[in-house]
């Protein structure tokens, strides 16, 4: 028997908790279910994990960390799967961050400009400096 994925084990948690009030596509679950009915769901995915029905990657130690990891990927699903959403499309409350850079000396200029004030000589030196590495990195990447 191979395990289902961990959003279908979601969805079939729901509709198996919510019954008739749930539609799938329709209904947004995380608005929809009550406190209770959402340990439920949360109970019957982890058990689903814990007994190998549902997939999940990495060992099944601890069931307290399988517990844990389960209460987010169920807000996740909650939010991003189209299932559970009511049909819609997921977007971030806050707008992603600029990645951080890899590079270690792109991290020290950004960790050093953020030690002067805006507009001053030296933020406007480390800004340059920054723009400079910023093109060397793009010349060795192409």
């Amino acid at each position: 028997m191979s395990a289902i994925s961990q959003k279908d084990a979601v969805v079939n948690a729901v509709k198996q908790v919510m019954g008739n009030s749930f539609i799938i596509g329709t209904t947004q679950a995380k608005t929809a279910v009550t406190k209770d009915q959402l340990v439920a769901i949360r109970k019957l995915v982890a058990d689903g994990i814990l007994s190998g029905t549902v997939s999940y990657s990495k060992s099944i130690g601890e069931a307290n960390a399988i517990i844990r990891y389960t209460n987010g990927m169920v807000d996740n699903h909650f939010r991003k799967a189209k299932e559970l959403n009511g049909g819609g499309i997921s977007t971030p409350s806050k707008p992603k961050a600029a990645k951080s850079p890899s590079d270690k000396t792109l991290k020290h200029l950004n960790v050093l400009l953020s030690t002067y004030n805006e507009g001053s000589q030296e933020y406007n030196q480390v800004k340059s400096a920054i723009a400079v590495r910023e093109n060397e990195l793009k010349a060795m990447t192409a």
